[in-house]
């Protein structure tokens, strides 16, 4: 540790430090995005934040408050592969880790070029787009390809794989 002889050094060396924060991955092989952190306390990057806007940084600041707060982690990147790191993310503040932002939601994944497979309805965990590629001229994945799509009457889809039962198949032929 290098002591610095100024204040003025000892907080520019801190904000130069607080300037490459950024997003790591909790486990060795990286590819749950969703467990990837900030190696700082939210208490940290918001004191952090206080400093910078006391030095006159304003960006930093408001990049720092933002970092304080939990993120969508979901990548950005066109292709992403396992064993390959995602070189941009989402970032938007959420109300709690782990959950994607409004935009990253299976819902939007056909706009995001994402395979739209709303998957089950599950209460207790957030619900993730599907990152794998998708069938040409269509727009899910080949895994999520073989969910039925057609409606029942009590308003639900069917969503059952390789779905045999004939006015689904019918439905699903005439689309």
């Amino acid at each position: 540790m290098t002591r610095t002889s100024q204040p003025a050094d000892a907080v520019a060396t801190t904000l130069d430090a607080a300037a490459k924060l950024g997003p790591v991955p909790g486990y060795i092989n990286g590819d749950d995005y969703d467990e990837w952190y900030i190696e700082a306390g939210p208490e940290l990057l918001r004191a952090l934040s206080q400093l910078a806007l006391a030095h006159g940084s304003d960006t930093l600041a408001a990049r720092l408050e933002r970092l304080s707060n939990p993120l969508c982690m979901e990548p950005l990147d066109a292709v992403l592969t396992p064993g390959t790191m995602p070189q941009r993310w989402c970032g938007t503040p959420v109300k709690k880790a782990g959950d994607p932002c409004a935009q990253h939601t299976p819902e939007h994944a056909a706009e995001l070029g994402r395979c739209a497979w709303a998957g089950l309805d599950q209460a207790c965990a957030p619900r993730r787009i599907c990152r794998d590629a998708l069938v040409a001229g269509d727009d899910r994945c080949p895994a999520h390809a073989a969910y039925c799509r057609a409606v029942k009457r009590d308003k639900k889809v069917c969503n059952r794989p390789n779905c045999t039962v004939p006015k689904h198949r019918e439905a699903a032929a005439g689309r």
